[in-house]
């Protein structure tokens, strides 16, 4: 039992030892070496993470823009169709006032028909009270020539009168018949018309909505890949920061060796005590922005941007401001192109956009060696080297100014 114990406690004691058991020598400078290829490909995919989402986020603001070009011609249908609603209202209030004249009209031919029934009625009622006489009765109970005439002229009016009555009552009548026939259509129009403009706004408005919920939903998903973006990139940031402090150790690492071998005490990491950094080209350039909160002239959002711009000629020869360590030399996203130095200081530099790159990650470069060409990469507007210096070991961007001497 005893022995069964202790085989088990002594492999553990022995793995133990090789786990805890600082890893010193070249051994050390390996296992480091292999820590930044590790942190060298999770950059590439956090890199990777980034682009796709930045793709998607471009792809997304596209559709956003085609969308909202859609919601301004539906505003421009709008108010043109308000403009025809508008017409419309004027159609179905001066509809609305011939029906009322209409309407009007029939009544007042209504009022003369019934005015002459009853003009005629009250005659009949009086022939029936007074027996029935006929014309020529009239006629023969006239006492002379000269009033057989005036009876026969008054008859003749009264002849005509009662003609004209019943042909006004027929002209009335058809008047009648035809106002109705002509309300029961205007009503039809005003109902139509109001149909129709219930139609255009009910349409448009759901044109409108959609227009806006697809905008809505397309905005969400742009946020989400830009959040998506922003994590990318400060993972990959974080990636720098870790890789920085493994080459920070490697150099350590060397410098034990070095010291080793010549039977000396290994020098501490030298800290920035001050003084003027080399200008980062072969000319002077142009200070196009400074350090400093902008309005991104990419995203157009205001943010601190962490160096300054040189304008320059594209090609014209990037320089590392110090000697050090390149720590990286890769495509970042919104960098294009970009070289970090660590100083091995505290002070950490950074060249993006350029064109090109001169160097390998790992290069220990001397002050003045060329690092790479000015170009327009990543998001930029024009040829120019954008420079910065970050203190507390690259963790703080600060205004590269004072460190030029400027």
């Amino acid at each position: 039992m005893k022995k069964r114990v202790l085989v088990p406690f002594i492999a553990f004691v022995a793995a133990a030892s090789l786990v805890f058991v600082p890893v010193s020598g070249h051994a050390g400078v390996l296992d480091i070496q292999k820590q930044i290829d590790q942190i060298a490909q999770q950059e590439k995919a956090r890199q990777k993470e980034k682009e796709d989402a930045e793709k998607k986020q471009s792809v997304i603001s596209g559709q956003i823009k085609q969308e909202q070009k859609g919601m301004d011609q539906l505003q421009k249908e709008i108010e043109e169709q308000s403009n025809q609603v508008m017409a419309l209202e004027q159609q179905i209030a001066q509809t609305n006032l011939n029906l009322a004249d209409t309407g009007k009209q029939k009544a007042e031919a209504e009022e003369r028909v019934a005015s002459r029934k009853s003009l005629l009625e009250s005659r009949v009622r009086l022939m029936y009270m007074n027996g029935s006489v006929s014309y020529l009765d009239v006629l023969l109970s006239s006492t002379s020539f000269s009033d057989f005439i005036d009876r026969f002229q008054n008859l003749r009016t009264i002849v005509g009168k009662d003609t004209e009555i019943l042909h006004a009552n027929e002209l009335d009548k058809e008047a009648i018949t035809q106002k109705e026939a002509e309300i029961k259509t205007q009503l039809a129009q005003v109902t139509d018309m109001h149909s129709q403009k219930s139609a255009i706004y009910a349409t448009l408005q759901k044109n409108l909505k959609q227009k806006e919920v697809t905008i809505a939903s397309l905005t969400k998903e742009e946020q989400k890949q830009e959040h998506i973006s922003e994590e990318a990139e400060a993972a990959a940031e974080k990636l720098v920061k870790d890789k920085q402090a493994l080459y920070a150790k490697l150099a350590e690492e060397k410098r034990k060796e070095e010291a080793k071998k010549k039977g000396t005490a290994a020098a501490s990491k030298p800290v920035y005590a001050g003084g003027k950094l080399q200008w980062p080209l072969t000319i002077n350039g142009t200070i196009s922005s400074e350090f400093g909160y902008r309005v991104d002239p990419i995203k157009k959002v205001n943010k601190l941007h962490k160096g300054m711009d040189i304008a320059a000629p594209k090609g014209t020869p990037v320089l590392s401001a110090d000697e050090g360590t390149v720590i990286l030399a890769s495509w970042v996203s919104g960098y294009g192109n970009a070289v970090v130095v660590d100083h091995n200081n505290g002070l950490v530099t950074w060249y993006g956009h350029m064109s090109a790159i001169s160097v390998s990650e790992g290069d220990s470069v001397k002050r003045g060696g060329k690092v790479g060409e000015v170009g327009s990469t990543g998001d930029s507007t024009g040829n120019h080297l954008h420079f910065e210096v970050r203190k507390d070991n690259g963790d703080t961007p600060t205004n590269p100014r004072p460190y030029l001497g400027l």
